[in-house]
């Protein structure tokens, strides 16, 4: 149903809170080192490890969680196999070189967009994700979702209908610059 991109124990986090949360096990974890991630999983039901372009190739929503620095270098290397997909960005600027990256002028998921024409760019910001210790998120957890793609974005609002987060559907992926600017404060 869903793949994950994300690596190492940072990667297992999101996995496993994402899992219990809205897929009730339907994930395929996209990862670098297949051998790695299988370490951490062990014993773990309901998710399979893969390769992150057989994890691209095998679904139609693609959840990618890594830092800023890394993530447009990524797809330049995967665009390709991500033509058509729903392509979440769940990154949020958490350093001041972060903040740097792309100034208040645009925000991430619009460079996305522009890198990926073919995609469908949705943005999933929130600094609850981004606790991930096993705490139950609070009144404050909200999910704000983007998309200049309507029907993407009502997806992915679907999506996360079924979590403790409150949702709300925020628009066009240009909202993620005020959305950024807010996280930031509360992350830093």
């Amino acid at each position: 149903m869903i793949a994950i991109i994300a690596d190492g124990r940072w990667g297992k986090r999101v996995v496993d809170h994402l899992r219990d949360q809205i897929l009730n096990g339907a994930i395929t974890w996209g990862v670098r080192s297949t051998a790695f991630a299988k370490e951490l999983m062990k014993e773990e039901k309901g998710v399979s490890i893969s390769s992150y372009s057989e994890a691209i190739k095998a679904n139609e929503v693609v959840m990618v969680a890594m830092p800023y620095v890394d993530l447009l270098p990524w797809t330049d290397v995967f665009a390709p196999i991500l033509n058509g997909k729903i392509v979440i960005d769940l990154s949020v600027p958490q350093t001041s070189e972060d903040r740097h990256i792309f100034g208040w002028q645009t925000s991430c998921p619009e460079q996305l967009q522009k890198k990926l024409p073919g995609s469908r760019i949705v943005g999933a910001k929130s600094t609850s994700i981004y606790k991930l210790a096993g705490k139950e998120p609070d009144a404050s957890s909200l999910v704000y979702i983007t998309s200049d793609d309507e029907v993407a974005r009502k997806r992915v609002v679907e999506l996360f209908r079924s979590t403790t987060y409150s949702i709300v559907d925020a628009g066009e992926l240009e909202e993620n610059r005020a959305i950024d600017r807010m996280i930031s404060l509360r992350v830093t």
